[in-house]
């Protein structure tokens, strides 16, 4: 704030001096128009980088409206996540929602490590009462509100990967290796390391919270299993088994119409939205 502060009144001041030395110095002279020089570079450099800012974030301007403007000072929820896209003959990999009676692609939140209390503090994070666990409020996740000032902010400090969990094998070794999803011993140890491609990152416009009082952006950050060819064979063994209540294999159509089989016109299950974003690449309204 004392930064900002600091800005306008050198601004404000170079205007006063430039506006002087125009109207009571003769500019001709050489130490006049050094000091004009010196004086207008001051105060139009900030001024061209917010014009470049401007235009290198225009496709947030939105958000950065509504954000600075509209919902300063009220809480926006705020959701950070990884998905796992995992192919088997053609169809995605979907499991149960551990919170809702819908199925999406493996992963979920990110979490922070120690440090991050500094930033929440800094920006009043508030923890999110949305989702609660056997052991109460799932603590640590990128699920939150803060004031709506502060998101640009918040979205930054994440995209810089300090004090938070920058890997994503915890939630593919939580939905599919604990829950014993992939259960024989064998299968499990094929998977003791993973790799992956990231693909893309999708925000959501900032909008109305789902059951909630508040608005909200969604960021998801992609990602392609790059499978070896032993885990290629136990996805396909696991493809074999077929659907179950605790996991589902999809295609396009299916993930397209969030569950709808346009084939029998029946709802087979429901699927959730952003699972339609991730193999899309692209935010859609559902």
């Amino acid at each position: 704030m004392r930064r900002k502060y600091a800005e306008i009144l050198i601004g404000l001041g170079g205007v006063v001096l430039i506006g002087y030395l125009l109207l009571f110095q003769d500019v001709t002279q050489a130490v006049p128009a050094i000091l004009i020089a010196i004086t207008v570079n001051i105060v139009t450099t900030p001024i061209y980088v917010l014009i470049v800012e401007g235009i290198y974030n225009f496709k947030n301007l939105p958000l950065i409206i509504k954000t600075k403007i509209l919902y300063r000072n009220q809480d926006v929820r705020l959701s950070i996540s990884y998905l796992f896209r995992i192919r088997s003959n053609g169809k995605y990999l979907l499991v149960k929602n551990r919170k809702g009676n819908y199925y999406q692609l493996v992963g979920g939140a990110y979490k922070t490590l120690p440090g991050a209390e500094k930033v929440f503090k800094k920006y009043e994070v508030k923890t999110d009462r949305r989702f609660v666990t056997d052991d109460g409020i799932a603590k640590n996740d990128l699920r939150f509100r803060l004031p709506g000032q502060f998101v640009l902010r918040i979205i930054r400090w994440f995209n810089s990967r300090e004090d938070r969990e920058t890997s994503q094998w915890r939630e593919f070794c939580e939905e599919l290796l604990t829950t014993n999803i992939i259960e024989d011993k064998e299968d499990k140890h094929a998977f003791r390391y993973i790799d992956y491609r990231y693909v893309k990152t999708i925000q959501t416009p900032i909008q109305k919270a789902k059951n909630l009082n508040c608005q909200e952006v969604l960021i998801f950050e992609i990602f392609d299993l790059v499978p070896n060819n032993e885990q290629i064979d136990v996805l396909n063994k696991l493809y074999q088994k077929g659907d179950t209540d605790q996991v589902k294999w999809a295609d396009e159509i299916i993930i397209n119409s969030l569950g709808f089989n346009e084939r029998t016109k029946e709802m087979e299950y429901e699927i959730g939205a952003h699972t339609k974003w991730a193999v899309n690449e692209k935010y859609s309204k559902e």
